[in-house]
């Protein structure tokens, strides 16, 4: 197997499988990412996408409802603001460079916005709270943007939200941070951490056929929050539930995940990342525990692979997106091939927060495309996603903003799993599946 890269994602990044991806979902041919509606969707039969063919996005000019060619350079410019967090070991830069990529297919492929370009003003947080109202700042006080996109805003998103305060409608695809669910004028079309993790109880209950889960987490502010919505969501389902927490910093975890009863608990769900991620694995086949593992996707990075002999534990993933490595998945091909043409590269693609990134931008080309781009505005802007009801790019076929009162901002509640059998190969368990209600 080929020597892993390092990263610096720490979130959804599954970067680890790079040098893999070339052989595999590069690799295939036969579908169309800017033909006309209906054209060839070829998938691998072997574990193929169950999707009906309505709700994978593979056409993306029928999609964002644009124009084949180019924009026209002379008319003017259509702004989106764009914020992320780029700094520090968890910084996600490529979910810039995979909205940059987007705007490129858009302006070079799609025919821009009604003809005019499309452009981004972009505002990064590195390190501190405080650095998202420096960006709620400078996107609230650019006349030009009328609606702002959001890539991974798990830090400065409070002081963000402050600012902005609803002004100006924002679009992210996993809302992070703490207070993008609830944020005023926000929507959310992959879900949040709460909304998702529910559908980890769905899958133990109705395909594991499980009675009972050991959760094993990290003591830290994230792993703490996505822990407590999978014992919600585990026990919404009917299963009796034991979590275990551990510190960052420990190496042997043959004690917290004995203490969470994994020896004799029907599924196992780990909640950690890299290092813990090791540890857990490790602890579990000294123990000899052959029960099914369902972890998230934090635990699919380069530095698990490393830390366990050069591959990602064999374990089943669950993510609220279509992976990008999928080769069996048409959405996935389409993606790989557009953003090709726009330039992102291949270990950029396949870390997970690109194609969020790339997913978001085209949902916004299609809500101003809808607007019409002389009638563009924040009020027209929010009023279009409010409307929205999917299919999202690489996401669930239908969504409904505003479904939770307690979270406003959050579209979707739904989530895929995968079962990764070594060497670079995922296989799709389910279609999309919903918390249990």
């Amino acid at each position: 197997m080929p020597a892993f890269p390092r990263s610096r994602t720490v979130g959804l990044a599954c970067a680890v499988m790079a040098p893999l991806l070339a052989v595999t979902a590069c690799g295939a041919t036969g579908t169309s990412a800017t033909g006309p509606a209906g054209a060839s969707q070829t998938a691998s039969s072997a574990g193929a996408d169950s999707r009906p063919s309505s709700a994978v996005v593979t056409d993306y000019l029928g999609y964002v409802g644009g124009k084949a060619g180019a924009a026209d350079a002379g008319l003017a410019p259509i702004t989106l603001g764009w914020v992320n967090v780029e700094g520090g070991p968890a910084g996600n830069p490529e979910a810039t460079l995979g909205a940059h990529a987007a705007v490129k297919y858009v302006n070079d492929k799609l025919g821009g916005i009604g003809g005019h370009p499309l452009e981004l003003n972009v505002c990064t947080v590195a390190s501190a709270e405080e650095e998202g109202q420096k960006c709620g700042q400078q996107l609230l006080g650019d006349k030009n943007v009328s609606a702002i996109a959001v890539g991974n805003l798990f830090l400065g998103d409070a002081s963000f939200n402050s600012v902005v305060a609803g002004a100006k409608p924002v679009l992210v695809g996993v809302a992070t941070g703490p207070s993008m669910s609830t944020a005023k004028n926000t929507y959310s079309t992959f879900g949040d951490l709460p909304h998702i993790f529910g559908t980890w109880g769905t899958y133990a209950r109705d395909v594991l056929k499980a009675k009972s889960a050991a959760v094993i987490h990290t003591n830290t502010p994230g792993d703490k929050i996505a822990s407590g919505a999978a014992v919600k969501g585990l026990e919404a389902a009917g299963l009796t539930v034991k979590s275990v927490g551990f510190e960052a910093q420990a190496v042997d975890l043959i004690g917290p995940v004995t203490a969470a009863g994994a020896m004799t608990a029907d599924v196992v769900v780990p909640i950690s990342l890299g290092a813990g991620c090791v540890g857990i694995a490790k602890a579990l086949k000294q123990l000899n525990v052959s029960k099914p593992v369902v972890s998230t996707p934090l635990c699919l990075s380069p530095d698990v692979a490393q830390g366990l002999g050069g591959d990602l534990p064999g374990w089943t993933y669950g993510i609220a997106q279509t992976l990008p490595m999928d080769s069996s998945a048409a959405d996935s091909q389409a993606f790989l091939t557009a953003s090709a043409q726009a330039g992102l590269d291949n270990a950029t693609q396949t870390k997970v927060f690109a194609p969020l990134g790339w997913s978001t931008i085209l949902t916004y080309a299609k809500v101003l495309n809808t607007v019409g781009a002389d009638k563009i505005n924040p009020a027209s802007v929010a009023e279009e996603l409010k409307k929205f009801t999917g299919p999202v790019i690489m996401g669930a076929a239908e969504v409904q903003c505003g479904k939770y009162q307690d979270a406003q901002a959050v579209c979707n509640d739904q989530s895929r799993f995968y079962q990764y059998g070594g060497k670079g190969a995922f296989k799709p368990l389910t279609d999309w599946i919903r918390p249990v209600q």
